[in-house]
């Protein structure tokens, strides 16, 4: 039942498009600032007559046999009146621009039928670049990811991964049109660290979307010992082209440069730099340094990977500390060890001796007391009237003989 019901469908529409003279709308982009057709075909008889209306105003027409009847549009129209006998009477607009967009009918009658078309017309200038960039001009470091002569104005999205609140980016969009109407748009975000920043610019009819990335970090590395410099797409790119540019002081190169579809690759360090991954499969242009060297190759990496429609820079500063830094301040490290297990054990030990010192001191001194108390006459007074006793008038005798 359902292939019965499906040519009943199709032959419902042929019998209403027949019937009517109508077909379904066509929709035509123009470039803008460029010329423009739009399509319209009939069943040529030789006496037809050809209307082209604009939200329903008539804007162009001609006459088979007569040449033109009349031209509504600022001159910008005209027909192929070699081809209109061929039945052809699409309409050619010169240097279209926002204001050719709409809704246009092509209406061709003639002694024998009348055929109509429906062409839906947009006009766009498309997005040839998006940028990426930081910059300072806020007084604190921002990210900007910009484009500019776009037509009607696209979108842009700049987010970061690991994603962060939005206060604390704190995103702001400004659109500004030309003279043209051609937009510019430019949208930017505080600059955290250890963060990707990604730029999602799409155009309004969405017929394009563009991608593009920017991550800095800072490395460090020893000498002469092998170093890796990371450089990873957020997405996976085939047919991608990456180069690796080397920044020192005010001078830059091109150090390494890689092509996924011819797999060629050239770098002015053969011996010392190579591709992590084989072939940078999926985006991955990560480089593997051989020994590099601190006064040569300490500086400023960049790594730029390029598709259609899409771009990812990695900026690494690569910070090369001297072997023989390492090893002197290991050896120092060391000699303060021993120093400090023997500054420990003097400490203690003086600590003991003004321990034992203290004891004898204060023994000695409680032994003295103990004496001198010892050696104190001791009177003992008569439990019957309070008189000093004999014994004790003993005592004080014999004291006084010692003396």
């Amino acid at each position: 039942m359902a292939p019965a019901h499906s040519w009943t469908c199709l032959v419902l529409v042929w019998i209403i498009a027949d019937t009517t003279g109508k077909t379904p709308d066509v929709q035509v982009t123009c470039m803008f600032s460029e010329d423009c057709v739009l399509p319209c075909d009939f069943e040529a008889v030789g006496d037809e007559i050809i209307y082209w209306f604009r939200q329903n105003v008539l804007i162009h027409s001609y006459k088979q046999g007569s040449g033109l009847l009349d031209q509504h549009y600022n001159n910008k129209t005209s027909l192929f009146t070699e081809v209109i006998s061929s039945g052809n009477a699409s309409l050619h607009i010169q240097k279209s621009g926002p204001q050719d967009r709409g809704k246009y009918r092509c209406l061709v009658t003639s002694s024998r039928k009348t055929s109509e078309h429906f062409i839906i017309v947009k006009v766009e200038a498309p997005i040839h670049s998006v940028s990426l960039e930081t910059t300072r001009l806020s007084g604190f470091e921002e990210v900007i990811c910009s484009t500019r002569d776009v037509y009607p104005a696209p979108r842009v999205t700049l987010f970061t991964e690991p994603a962060v609140l939005p206060d604390a980016l704190q995103p702001f969009t400004r659109k500004t049109a030309d003279k043209q109407d051609r937009y510019s748009v430019e949208s930017k975000i505080r600059k955290l660290e250890d963060l990707t920043y990604i730029c999602l610019v799409q155009s309004f009819y969405r017929s394009q979307t563009w991608r593009t990335s920017l991550q800095e970090k800072e490395i460090s590395s020893i000498e002469g010992q092998d170093l890796n410099i990371s450089c990873t797409a957020p997405w996976k790119l085939q047919n991608f082209t990456l180069t690796w540019s080397f920044t020192k002081g005010h001078e830059s190169s091109t150090v390494y440069t890689y092509d996924s579809l011819t797999q060629l690759s050239s770098s002015v360090w053969k011996d010392r730099v190579r591709l992590v991954t084989p072939r940078g499969q999926g985006g991955d242009g990560s480089l593997q340094f051989l020994i590099p060297l601190r006064l040569e190759h300490a500086g400023l990496y960049t790594c730029t990977l390029s598709a259609l429609r899409t771009k990812h820079e990695v900026r690494t500063r690569v910070n090369i500390t001297p072997s023989n830094a390492i090893r002197q301040s290991e050896s120092s490290t060391q000699w303060w060890i021993p120093a400090t297990v023997i500054t420990g054990l003097a400490v203690s030990a003086v600590a003991a001796i003004v321990t034992i010192k203290c004891k004898v001191g204060c023994s000695k001194t409680s032994q003295t007391h103990v004496e001198a108390a010892e050696m104190q006459p001791i009177r003992v007074t008569d439990a019957n009237n309070g008189a000093p006793s004999e014994d004790t008038c003993l005592t004080e005798e014999i004291a006084n003989r010692t003396a």
